[in-house]
This record gives C-alpha cells, structure tokens and sequence, in this order.
C-alpha cells in the first residue's frame, strides 16, 4: 500500500472518529441541552451572526437547511492567503488550485464538480451579495480576476451544494459571499507589511463609524508594490483598492439606505505552467525536486529580458506591449435598499453598475527537449541551430538540455463591464400551526464580455534566473535564414485559426423567483424555483490570415507568418430559457442539534466560451449543437447535522453533510484542438462524498477545522477527474498567552490524477503566524506560507516521462516559504 493510500486510509479513520465523537457528544448532550440551553455558545465569532447570502433573512448557519460556512476576517487573516483562491481553502467542499498567483485565473471547483474547461463554472464569487461578474469561467476573466480580500471585509459566507442553484443565477456549486464592514463599530486600523527575503511592501487600511445616530460609513483597502516572491528582476506587483459605503438608518431603524463605491487597479505576475523533476513508482507520482537550473517554488518565466513583447494587431501593425501579467482596473458604483413596512412585509433591493476591464499578458512555459527542436520544421524550414536572442549570452550557441516552447500572450479584456440589479419583496404570514414566508424576487445582470487575442509562438531558454529569448536559424551556428525574431516565431497563431479572436458580446439574464419558508413546531420547510432567461447578442470574428511581417532583433531579421481576427463575423442572437429547484428542511433535533436535508437541480448557461466552435447559425440562432451545449444541469441531495453547544468549559460548533452531485457536461473547449482532440465535451460525472467543519474554543485556544472526502468518478472512464483529489482537510489551532498568539494552518489534499494518466500522491503545506502585542491597539507579527517550503502541486499536471522512475512534471506549482513582518495599530 503506497503512502498515499495509507494517508486516505487515517484521514477517513480520523474523520470518521470525529464524527463519532460528535455523535456521542450529541448524545450526551441531549439531557444537558433541554436542561441548559443557555449555557450553549459559539465556539468563534460567526457562529451567531445572521447569514445574508443565500437568500436568507433573520438566520443564523445553525438555522438554515443549507451546508453554510462563515469565515471571519481573523481566520483568514492567520491563515495567510496569497491569493483570492487561498481564502477559499477555508471552506470545505471548495477545491481551489490557488497557484495562478494573487491576479486570479484560478480554476475552483465544488463538492466533486469537475472544472472541465477552466475557471469557476459551478461556483459565484459574490461582493455584498451580487456577483461580481456573470460567469465565472469567462476566457481570460474568471471571477476571482475581480475581486480582493481586503481590510473592508468582515467576513466571507459560503452557501455550498444545491441551496445556491436558486438564489443566486449561475451558481448551482457554490455562492462565496465578501460581506463587507458597514461601520457599525467606531475606529479603524492600519497596517505595513514587508517581505522578508523577497521584495513586497503592502499597506492595508481601514476606518469607519457614526457620523450622526443615523448615518455611519466605512471606508478601506490596501496599496502594494514589489517584485514579489519568485524575484522577477523588475515590478511586478503594482496596484491598489479602495472600498466604501455609507449608511442612512431609516424610521428608528426600520430600514436603511447605503450607497457603496469601488475602485481596483492591480496589476500581477500571473504563476503559469511550473516543471519539477517528478520520481514515479509504478504508475504513481510520489515526490517532487527542483530541476538543475529552475525551482518551481522560487522562480518563474518572467524576466528582465521579456520586459516586453511585439503583437500584430488586427490592422496588421505591430505594437509593443508589456507583459504584465494579470492588470485589471475596475469602477463599480452601487446602492442598497431595505425597509420593513411592517413585522410581516418588508422590500429589499440592490445594484450595481460596474466599468471593467483589463489585460491578460504573460509568457507560458512548456517544457520541450532541445533535440526535439533541432531538425523540427519551423516556419516550412528545418531548424539547423538555437542562439540566445538576448541576455549576456546574446548571439551565443543555446545548448541547454531543455527549452520552453510555449507562446507568449496578449489578451485585452477592452469591455468586461455589468449592470445588476437584485429586487426581493418578503411577506410572512402567522398560520395556526405556524409562520410561513414567501419572497419573490426579479434579478436582472447585464454582462459585456468584449475581448481580443495574440498568441505568439515563442521560444525561450529554461532558466529560472532571468531567462532569454532564444532565435532559431536554418543553418549551423546561427547560419542561414533567421527563423525567430526576440525569440518570437509567428504572430497570432499558436493555436491556429480558432484562436487569433477578437469579439464583443452581450448576455442579459433575466431571472424571476420564488422562495416559501415554513416553520412548524420543530420543522424548518422551504421550497423555491427559480427560471433564468438569458438573452445573448453580438458578434465574434475568428483567425485568417494575415500578412507576412518583417521583424529585427539583435541578431538579424526574419520573415514571420501571422493570423489577424477577420473574415465573415459569427453572430449571436438567441435566448435560452431554464428552471431550478430546490426543496429543504431542518428539525430541532434539540436545541442545540439540527438535522437538515436538501435536493435540488441548477442550471448553469454556458456563455463565451461556445464561440467560433459552430455552435450557431447564420441568424445567430442555435443550432443543434448548440442548443445541446448551452446548459448544463447538476442535480444534488445532501444530508447533515449541525451543532453548537458547550461542554463544560469546552465551546465547540460543527457540521457534518453527506453529498451527492450529478452533472452531465456538454461544452467546447478549443485548447483540446491542438491536442488532436475533438474540441465539444459531453460527459457525465458523478461525485459523492463527506464534510465535516467546526470551531472548538477553550480558555485562551481556539481551533478551526475541515475535511472532505470525495469519490467523483467520470462515467465514461469510471476514473476521477484529473483536478480533483480524493480529499481534503484543513486545521488551524491558535493560542494566545498575555501579549503573544500563535498559530499554524495545515492543510493538505490527497491523490489525484495527472492528464498524463498517472496518480499523483498527496501533499500537506503548513502555515504559521506569530503575533506580540506590547501594548493596546499595536500588533507585530509574522507571517509564513508554506512554512517548510514544499516543493508541490494541487492541480492535475502533466508528465513528460524521461525513464522509468522519473520525468519532468509541469503545473502552476505552490509558491515556496514566503514570510512577511508586518506592524498593526488599530485604533
């Protein structure tokens, strides 16, 4: 049995003793909760408060029928996230490949969902609880492209599984909900932040309160600057946001008005495809080391000498762009009302108009053989040498063993802009066997999704110390016809015609729905529909091509093919229409034990990424690949309990849910085109499996925990998705002594499988934060990721096999240790 195995097998051991310790807890428990429920209490701060996303009024987690997490702003702040995703490895069920780096492009499933074209299908990022943009999987605007974790918010809210297939459009895997401080509480904060041994400064802010009894605000962010942690010879990391609201309480408090404002312009190094040298036992990963000249954990293929990089527009001219990685700049301007008619009607409505966009430019790596490249033809010639194009070897011969043969790239994301708009009027009638409410509700988002693409073949030296651009020749020593030029080889056309694009779209969705609550003695009922009508309108233009173009470098000048985004545009003009449900309960179990269960079904409309691959008709109506492929439907059912209580001096919550997830995913993914793939996607997948999540307090420790246990299978294959590994657990004890706190944040996931065919052994990384506080208001500290520097992974990868026990492994790898000192005054 192989170590991984033997991992699986404690995990599920450890949970399932877990489980019956809190069985047996719950037994116990039952006589003391009837004779002293007030002695119940929450074991962290989130525990009590009352859940807004969802849906859900006037409720806390424990009162819902729905698998419910509330993360506050401590948690996340000791966990030391370096991205958006890593906020998400907080909550159970989310699987976040949290590699990409802070810009996003992350991909992040759900509960066994797989992420089957990339980005976040199944799960809605949401601010204050409207979604950030539309869809979440967007080509080169994922959601987490648009948001930070910031000092303005409070907590973060999770809605998972099949309670968020009807309040929420586009989400029926996950709502993840940033609610944001209010000013409820006078003061504020500041903080500086400083990498050690790595070059990144940071200063969060934040302060709000009352300016009058009635009217209170809140307003913060952060700024940044640096080159970041795997050393890019130049600034990298550039960027800022700023977060606000202001509130006019109502009629002593019957309702409020708040207008809230934000600005984000931030521009990251995005963390691309990372190599390893990868050791193999059979046919199972087992461990991963640096290559001779890069370590995936310290160095990247960003440098000094690809500062920036020449595109061909679709006017044909050549421009010079930067590669800046991820850059988006984002304006949103909104409003919130709510305001209670009486103790049975109350009206609530939210908007917000957002002006987005961005860029998408960084150079990918793919690890190739020199010898591979040698003797290949490359622009209808035979390539007879490699010479380094720049850099202090420029003009020398390149004889490394190995080269990366991946583009470079240039999206510009021109349009990413929405308007939306949330309206639910809420009614709640006393019946004589008991309280039933009712709320409908109109969502309306209009989402632009207007872009162009320029990928470039490209070759450069592997190196993780500034790598060069590397110029192939037809003959000998550099002699012959040139066939690069800075290391470039064609314009536009890495990915054949599919993929030199340039489109402007327009979805409106359009979503009624209806929710009924019913409380009766000891049940919590609820049931609610939902029908999305989604308009879609535009035109997209696909590769032809384009004219030959003369480029200098250095080293000489070359003739270079290109495509251009032209010909006859595709049109887009239908409307899709679809309905989910979901039915729910809870009972009182004891009045500090729920039990609870849901089913439902939730569609999800595929948008953008159906373009250019025939799915419409000349009108822009569906065809009849088309209409196969426009929505896809995930059916779940789950069941849980959930608990908070104390025992004796023990203040300890949880909850524990059995799940079970059907989708059947029809799709197109054009990258599958260059693998000799046939590019539309309709799989069933099937997933079921166990969380288990809690906080437990004692005295002056405190612990947070997680764990999920998931057999997904593809029908076809009966194998699990690659991305998807068979669980995942997180603990993160914390104590504090007088003035100093401590804690550490373990987590880990087990096997999974490479799209090379090959397992591959689970990993656990571990964080750690130390905090002094010497006097009121002042805090030192310091922060780890990746505490033991892991050399590691937690996506599926790729084998390239160079012997029997060994090969080279390329995935976006976890950053290695990082450690920031930070200085806190909160006031």
């Amino acid at each position: 049995m192989n170590s991984s195995k033997n991992t699986h097998a404690r995990l599920v051991k450890g949970v399932s003793l877990a489980v019956l310790g809190a069985a047996l807890a719950c037994g116990h428990a039952l006589a003391q909760d009837e004779a002293a429920p007030a002695k119940a209490a929450p074991a962290d701060d989130t525990a009590t408060t009352v859940i807004v996303t969802g849906g859900r009024n006037n409720k806390t987690k424990m009162q819902t029928s729905m698998s419910i997490s509330a993360i506050s702003a401590q948690q996340i702040q000791d966990f030391t996230p370096r991205s958006e995703a890593e906020v998400f490895r907080l909550i159970p069920g989310i699987q976040a490949q949290d590699t990409a780096g802070p810009g996003g492009n992350s991909n992040i499933g759900v509960r066994g969902l797989p992420v089957v074209t990339g980005g976040s299908e199944f799960v809605q990022l949401q601010e204050d609880g409207l979604p950030t943009v539309l869809f979440g999987d967007m080509n080169f605007g994922n959601n987490d492209y648009w948001t930070r974790y910031d000092a303005t918010v409070q907590r973060v809210e999770a809605v998972r599984g099949g309670g968020a297939s009807t309040f929420a459009s586009q989400a029926p895997g996950a709502i993840i909900n940033y609610i944001s401080d209010t000013g409820t509480r006078d003061g504020g904060m500041v903080a500086l932040s400083r990498g050690l041994g790595f070059d990144e400064t940071k200063i969060d802010f934040a302060y709000g309160g009352h300016i009058s009894d009635t009217l209170r605000f809140h307003v913060g962010g952060f700024v940044k600057n640096g080159s970041g942690p795997t050393h890019i010879g130049y600034n990298a990391e550039q960027g800022y946001q700023i977060k606000g609201n202001i509130t006019k309480e109502l009629d002593g408090g019957k309702g409020y008005i708040r207008l809230t404002f934000k600005r984000l312009d931030d521009k990251e190094p995005t963390y691309t495809t990372m190599p390893s040298i990868a050791t193999l036992s059979g046919n199972t990963i087992t461990g991963f080391k640096p290559m001779p000249n890069f370590d995936a954990r310290t160095d990247g293929n960003q440098s000094i000498y690809n500062q920036t990089f020449q595109v061909l527009n679709n006017s044909g001219q050549l421009e010079t762009v930067p590669m800046e990685g991820i850059h988006v700049k984002s304006t949103a301007i909104g409003g919130e009302y709510q305001y209670d008619f009486s103790e049975n009607l109350s009206v609530h409505d939210a908007l917000r108009w957002t002006e987005q966009s961005g860029t998408f430019r960084t150079q990918f790596l793919n690890v190739a053989t020199t010898a591979s490249v040698i003797g290949s033809t490359v622009n209808g010639r035979t390539v007879g040498s490699i010479l380094y194009a720049n850099g202090p070897n420029q003009g020398k011969a390149y004889t490394g063993t190995y080269l990366n043969n991946n583009p470079n790239i240039d999206t510009n994301m021109s349009d990413m802009g929405s308007f939306v708009n949330d309206l639910t009027l809420t009614g709640k009638h006393e019946l004589s066997f008991g309280t039933l409410t009712a709320k409908a509700g109109w969502f309306y988002m209009r989402q632009t999704i207007a872009q162009d693409w320029h990928v470039n073949r490209s070759y450069a030296e592997l190196s993780g110390d500034n790598p060069a651009q590397l110029d192939l020749f037809t003959g000998p020593n550099g002699t012959g016809t040139q066939l690069t030029a800075a290391g470039q080889a064609g314009f536009n056309d890495n990915w054949g015609s599919c993929c030199s694009r340039a489109y402007d779209l327009t979805y409106v969705d359009d979503a009624p729905y209806l929710s009924l609550d019913l409380v009766t003695g000891p049940f919590d009922i609820d049931a609610s529909i939902r029908q999305d009508s989604i308009k879609a309108s535009g035109s997209a233009l696909g590769g032809v091509t384009g004219p030959n173009t003369t480029v200098t470098d250095a080293l000489g000048t070359a003739v270079l093919p290109s495509l251009i985004a032209g010909g006859t545009p595709e049109v887009l003009d239908y409307t899709k229409k679809y309905t989910s449900w979901s039915i729910g309960a809870l009972y009182k179990l004891t009045p500090n034990t729920n039990l609870f269960a849901r089913a439902s079904r939730g569609g999800r409309f595929n948008a953008d990424r159906r373009i250019l691959g025939g799915n419409f008709n000349a009108d822009g109506s569906l065809n009849a690949q088309g209409e196969t492929t426009a929505v896809n439907f995930v059916e779940q059912k789950e069941i849980g309990v959930k608990r908070q209580a104390r025992f004796h001096d023990v203040a300890y919550d949880f909850e524990a849910t059995y799940f079970t997830a059907d989708l059947t995913d029809n799709n197109y993914d054009f990258t599958r085109i260059t693998l000799g793939l046939d590019p539309v996607i309709s799989e069933h997948y099937s997933a079921h499996g166990f969380e288990l999540s809690g906080n437990l307090r004692y005295g002056h420790f405190s612990l947070y925990g997680d764990g999920t246990i998931i057999d997904a299978k593809v029908k076809s294959t009966g194998i699990a998705p690659g991305a998807l590994p068979d669980y995942t657990f997180l603990l993160s004890p914390s104590y504090t002594v007088g003035k100093v706190s401590v804690g550490v944040s373990i987590n880990g996931q087990g096997k999974s499988y490479a799209s090379s065919g090959q397992h591959v052994d689970g990993q656990t990384f571990v964080n750690g934060v130390l905090k002094f506080r010497p006097t009121d208001g002042l805090e030192l500290a310091l922060n780890a990721n990746n505490l033991f520097n892991t050399l590691g992974y937690r996506g599926s990868g790729n084998l390239l096999q160079t012997s029997a026990t060994s090969g080279i492994f390329s995935n976006s790898a976890v950053l290695g240790r990082t450690v920031t000192a930070s200085l806190r005054y909160t006031f």
